[in-house]
Formats: structure tokens, C-alpha cells, sequence
């Protein structure tokens, strides 16, 4: 992973300048292997990590910025890649003048962009749509701090430990929380598809990318056209991916999003290095390795078997140590990991890839108001009750629930909204009861689709939640998730989500995609493997651990916790027999965990140096 710290200030004050000096001394000494990407008034940027292919530091002719991570040419879907190391001359001034707009519909890929007004003290900052790269900013005098890591300026001694209470508030609700504020007080975090401004007069964002804007296009509606664009799509979007690596891991897990990605890599023209590997406990509803097999089979490469053995560590030991800016990011390594690493090691790979994200964007989520959408484009007529049909049978619920939505929500066009499975959580104490309102868990792209159907904001809603996928560890290995690519995203939003599934079966239309392409058995196979025994036997294990940290822990101490319920919940015939318990536990775990990280830092570096 690319890591970098960016020093945006005033190039007219002299004294911030001095300051700025300063910092840029505290870098070189801290991480004297980070290079310069920019070295000009008003803006400084430092980073580690860029390499041929993988990640590339681009800059912009004439002091007008740079971008840090990798970009691919647009055309039509997705395209040729970017060679060169920087923009020329008339390329530079489109993306200034455009404010990053430029990158948004010229481009697509990973990356943070720094644009400066030069001369001037105004600067952009956008973020690309997927949020591959992370990003947050905080101040130190009259400097701004932008980098992707947070532990990064805690060794800089630039970050306020400062916990914000009411995000832990708003974390324990909703464990997939994507907001700009964080738990720490004074850093923000850019959103995937945002642009910020910063100038003499302050702050201010807007988003240059709003998936609501894709769902509101002409749809792809024919099924047949979209069968083709979808497998076109994936295939150029992976085999873009693949160009940029000279081996790759691939995480088979023997359905049929992972599938489809060995498919495209398979058939990449550039084929790398490739070595699948499945990970599988001994029990029926998380073996596999039948499936993963067959897929492997027929791509022709091959297949390492991993079994999961239980762990002997304690379940504070199973979490990522790196300080994080939220709970929402904190990682739990389970112990299929260091397996991982020793492969990654063995094999010399460069990348591990996945299928993630498939589930979101191809419609696996059996969503109720799909009958609806129909009627919002068709009205009552043509297919309109097959579809219903389709929906109540996809969905498990009566035929006649499903028509009372579609006209309802299709027909009179009332809203619905995907924050309403969101309930308050079983161990919630006052603190986080009172903190906590709806407007501290939703996204804004959510509420600008607000008179789209309820199953474009449902496909919103998880574009938003695919981007929980970015927060694994990637010190041994890049990591790519290649469906979670803007151009897939764009044009899955195009498609209604009665063409991605019919006859009621999920991801229908990936299916019929890549028929012939991925085995018959997967193209057919609508159940995934599970992984509730696992974590219910780990809890279970470690119940004392979990008492001594959640009973009398920072969250307690702070009210953010019932201890009564708490007591209640951890106990292994509770943890057993609820499952909503055990989400919970769970996610207050991890809260305490993040917590006294940042609990200790705070004890460690006293006054905050500036």
C-alpha cells in the first residue's frame, strides 16, 4: 500500500512557511526512506511505497499538484492503462481547471488527488469513487495534514489522541459506519467520490461522484445487452488489474464472485504468475474446497488447500496493533492470515486478489421493492406481474406483501430507506442511546437518492458498505478487489435490479454472463459458506477476556456500555444461543480495543507537539 503525508499551508505567511520547514524536518528524520512527490510553496507531499505498476505518484506540469495511486484511461468501460509518470502540459491544466472533475470522467482506478491553485493558497483534494485509498486530514497550527495512515502522523507526533465519543456512539449502532467525522476528535476522513476544498476562507466539500447520478441515467434494460456489457465490463476490468503485476494470489473461495474473477484472470492478456488458494475448516458450512476445485480446474492453475485451525491466542491478540482513525477500521487478522503471508512470501506474489464486492453490486440482497422499480419504469403493465412473481420468490415473502410495495413505493412513489434495519444495539448503554440520532449513521449519498425506488437505494447502500472491504492488512501483499472497480459500479447502478435478478434467483445476470466461462455447478450454486460456528466457538473461548475487557473497560467508563446487558450477554449459553448478541459483542470488542489504543498513545506522548 502507498502511504503518504501531504503539509498544504499558506505560502504567503512566512511564519506557517518556517513551520512548514519544521515538519518537513520531522519527516525526513521519523521515515528517512519516504521520498518527495512535491516540494513547492504551499504544498509538500511525502510517501513510500510507489512502484512501477502497482502504485505510481503522477505529477501535474506546472506546480498544479499530483496524484497518488493509479490510474487507467477511459473509454467507453474500462481501458488501457497509464504508463507515463506524469501529465503533460494540456492534460494538467483540464484536471485544474476542472477541479479534479476531469479524473472523475477521464478516469478510473485508485487513487488521492492533490490539486493547488498555483499561484495561490487554494487546494483540492478528491478521493477516488471506491475509496481505494484512504484519506484524512487534520491541522497542526496553521497547517493542514493530509495522509492515508493515521499512525503515521501519531509517530510525527501530529495527531490529537482525543477519542470522540459520540463516533464510538455512533460505531456501536451501525459497525459499517462510513462518515466524514472519525474517532478522533480533529481528523476528518475524505469520502470515496468527495472533493475538498481548502483556502484562506476555510473548508468546504461537494461530491464529483453521487451513484444516484448513474441509477437516474438511461437504464440498460434489455437483458441480453446487459449480459454483454456486465461480462465485457469484468473481464476488462480485471484483466486492467492484472497488467499490473507480475504474480498473484488469487482467494478462491469457491463461489461464484471468486469465480468470476479467476475467469477474467485466466483469460488476461497479460497472464501473471497466478496460484489460487482456499482456506476451509472441517465442518459442512464452511468447506468448499469441492467448488473451489472445479473452478481451478477449469482455469488450469493451481489450488492450495489451507485448513483454519483453532486458535491459542487471545482474542485481544487477534486484532490488526496499527492505530486506526475509527473502530469501523480496526482489523481482526484471523489465522488463515499468517498462511497467508507465508505464501505470499513462498510464491513471491505481488498482489492477492478477490471476489469481494460481487455480492453488492450483482443484486444478492433479497430486496422487497425490486417489483417496485419495475413499476416506476413500466407502470402496471408488460411484465410487471412476473416480475412480483420473481420478487416474492426471491425474497421468501407473500405474493401479495410484495404487490402492496410495488404500488406503493412503485406506483405512489414513497421513499424507502435503507437505514431502517439499523436498531439499537442490544448492549447500548445511556451515553449511546442519547449521542446517537439517525443523521450520525447515513451517508449522503443515501439521502440524494431519497425519490429513487428502494432497491437503487438498497445498491447505493452497499456501494457505500463495499468499501469496508479496503480495510484489511496489505503490509505483506497489495491487495485488489477487482469487482469493486468504478466503471462495474457504474454500470451495475445503470442496470434495474429486475434485469440483475429474475426467476427468482440472486446475481442472475452474472450468471447468464459468464455462462461457459465459469463452471456449471458455481453458475447454479445459490447457498455460501458460513462462518457463525467459527466466530461463536471463538467467543465462546475467550469469554474471560471478554468480561475483563467490556465490564470494566474504557466504553463502561465512559457509559457507552449497560454493564448489566453485558454481564448478561457474556456468558457461553448466551453467546451460543443469540445471534444478535453476538454481533454486538463483537463490534463493542473492537470498540474497546480501538479505544485503549489510542487511550495508551495519549497517556505516552503528553502534551501534543506543534
Amino acid at each position: 500500500m502507498l502511504r503518504y503525508i501531504a503539509f498544504a499551508w499558506n505560502p504567503e505567511v512566512a511564519e506557517t512557511g518556517a513551520f512548514a520547514d519544521t515538519l518537513r524536518q520531522r519527516v525526513r528524520t521519523t521515515f528517512p526512506e519516504w521520498t518527495f512527490g512535491l516540494d513547492k510553496p504551499g504544498l509538500r507531499v511525502f510517501h513510500n511505497g510507489a512502484a512501477s505498476g502497482a502504485w505510481q505518484v503522477y505529477t501535474m506540469e506546472r506546480d498544479g499538484g499530483v496524484v497518488l495511486g493509479r490510474l487507467f484511461r477511459r473509454n467507453d468501460a474500462a481501458d488501457a492503462g497509464l504508463p507515463e509518470l506524469d501529465f503533460p502540459t494540456a492534460e494538467s491544466e483540464k484536471l485544474k481547471r476542472s477541479r479534479g472533475k476531469r479524473l472523475i470522467e477521464g478516469y478510473w482506478g485508485r487513487y488521492v488527488a492533490l490539486i493547488r491553485e498555483a499561484p495561490g493558497a487554494r487546494l483540492w483534494i478528491l478521493r477516488d469513487p471506491t475509496g481505494a485509498v484512504p484519506c484524512f486530514i487534520t491541522r497542526t497550527g496553521d497547517v493542514r495534514v493530509i495522509c492515508s495512515h493515521v499512525d503515521d502522523c501519531a509517530a510525527l507526533g501530529l495527531v490529537d489522541p482525543s477519542v470522540n465519543w459520540d463516533h464510538v456512539a455512533a460505531y456501536l449502532w451501525f459497525d459499517r459506519l462510513v462518515t466524514p467525522d472519525t474517532g478522533l476528535r480533529d481528523v476528518r476522513e475524505v469520502n470515496a467520490g468527495e472533493r475538498l476544498e481548502i483556502g484562506p476562507d476555510g473548508m468546504k466539500s461537494d461530491f464529483l461522484w453521487c451513484p444516484d447520478r448513474f441509477c437516474r441515467a438511461p437504464f440498460v434494460g434489455d437483458r441480453q445487452q446487459a449480459s454483454r456489457e456486465l461480462r465485457r465490463t469484468i473481464e476488462q476490468c480485471v484483466d486492467t488489474w492484472a497488467s499490473c503485476f507480475k504474480s498473484v494470489l488469487h482467494e478462491l473461495s469457491g463461489g461464484l464472485d471468486s469465480a468470476i474473477v479467476l475467469a477474467g484472470l485466466s483469460r488476461a492478456r497479460q497472464l501473471p504468475d497466478l496460484v489460487c488458494e482456499n482456506h476451509f475448516a472441517r465442518n459442512a458450512e464452511s468447506d468448499e474446497r469441492a467448488f473451489a476445485r472445479e473452478a481451478a480446474n477449469a482455469a488450469g492453475v493451481p489450488l492450495i488447500e489451507l485448513p483454519i485451525s483453532r486458535t491459542a491466542r487471545p482474542l485481544d491478540r487477534c486484532f490488526e496493533p496499527t492505530k486506526v482513525a475509527t473502530p469501523a477500521h480496526t482489523v481482526f487478522v484471523p489465522e488463515t492470515q499468517e498462511a497467508k503471508e507465508r505464501l505470499v512470501r513462498s510464491h513471491r506474489v505481488e498482489a492477492v486478489f478477490s471476489g469481494r464486492g460481487g455480492d453488492h453490486f450483482f443484486q444478492r440482497s433479497r430486496n422487497v421493492h425490486i417489483g417496485a422499480e419495475y413499476a416506476r419504469h413500466h407502470g402496471v403493465r408488460g411484465d410487471f406481474f412476473r416480475v412480483v412473481s420473481d420478487t416474492s420468490r426471491f425474497t421468501d415473502k407473500p405474493i401479495w406483501s410484495v404487490l402492496a410495495t410495488a404500488v406503493l413505493s412503485g406506483v405512489l412513489r414513497m421513499s424507502a430507506n435503507p437505514y431502517d434495519i439499523v436498531e439499537a444495539p442490544p448492549l447500548a448503554g445511556r451515553r449511546t442511546r442519547d449521542a446517537v440520532h439517525r443523521d450520525a449513521i447515513r451517508h449522503p449519498w443515501v439521502d440524494s437518492a431519497r425519490n429513487l425506488p428502494g432497491s437503487k437505494r438498497q445498491q447505493i447502500f452497499n456501494v457505500i458498505d463495499s468499501q469496508a472491504f479496503r480495510h484489511m492488512p496489505d503490509h505483506y501483499a497489495d491487495i485488489v478487489h477487482p469487482l469493486i472497480s468504478q466503471p462495474i459500479i457504474e454500470l451495475c447502478l445503470r442496470i434495474p435490479s429486475y434485469v440483475l435478478t429474475y426467476d427468482g434467483i440472486d446475481r442472475a445476470l452474472v450468471r447468464q454472463a459468464f455462462r461457459g466461462a465459469v463452471p456449471a455447478r458455481i453458475l447454479a450454486r445459490t447457498t455460501k459458506g458460513a462462518t457463525t460456528g467459527y466466530f461463536v466457538g471463538l467467543l465462546v473461548r475467550n469469554v474471560a477476556v471478554l468480561r475483563e475487557y467490556l465490564l470494566d473497560g474504557l466504553l463502561s467508563d465512559q457509559g457507552l456500555l449497560d454493564r448489566d446487558a453485558v454481564a448478561e450477554a457474556l456468558t457461553e449459553r448466551s453467546l451460543i444461543r443469540d445471534g444478535t448478541s453476538l454481533s454486538a459483542v463483537l463490534s463493542a470488542f473492537r470498540a474497546e480495543i480501538w479505544a485503549r489504543s489510542w487511550a495508551d498513545c495519549d497517556r505516552r506522548a503528553g502534551p501534543r507537539r506543534s
